[in-house]
């Protein structure tokens, strides 16, 4: 079984914008920034998300490491959290905005998340080929 964390009231955590889910960023006891992602929707993605973590880590494939959470007041909803991925110095840059940088026709607009015909796999590919590689903080086991 694993651990559910309580997360306290997120009444003075900003929300994050990107994406469809409600989910904000919070700092834990020793200082490191998480993300919480709610479940809102019964659908199971906060124990899929779960699930897949532990299966990356059981094949040693390089992964975001979540944890169940719960938050902790009243109608509080069930997710996921994660540490940050992207810590101070670095960035997360968002793939809609690399898709758009090499093809000026590609919908901007973070309005539009959903059946965007220019989101292919080899759109993807060409984006993922003019990144750098993450440094061996990121890829050792």
């Amino acid at each position: 079984m694993y651990e559910i964390h309580l997360i306290s009231s997120a009444s003075d955590k900003p929300l994050e914008q990107l994406g469809t889910k409600r989910k904000y960023w919070f700092l834990s006891e020793s200082g490191d920034r998480f993300l919480f992602k709610a479940e809102e929707r019964g659908t199971g993605e906060d124990w899929a998300e779960k699930v897949a973590s532990e299966i990356c880590r059981l094949l040693g494939i390089p992964h975001v490491n979540y944890e169940l959470a719960r938050e902790d007041w009243e109608g509080g909803k069930p997710g996921v959290i994660c540490r940050s991925c992207s810590p101070e110095p670095t960035g997360l840059e968002m793939g809609n905005h690399l898709l758009f940088l090499l093809d000026p026709k590609y919908p901007y607009d973070p309005a539009i998340k959903y059946k965007v015909s220019q989101h292919t796999v080899n759109a993807v590919a060409q984006a993922v080929r003019t990144l750098r590689p993450p440094g061996e903080e990121w890829t050792s086991l």
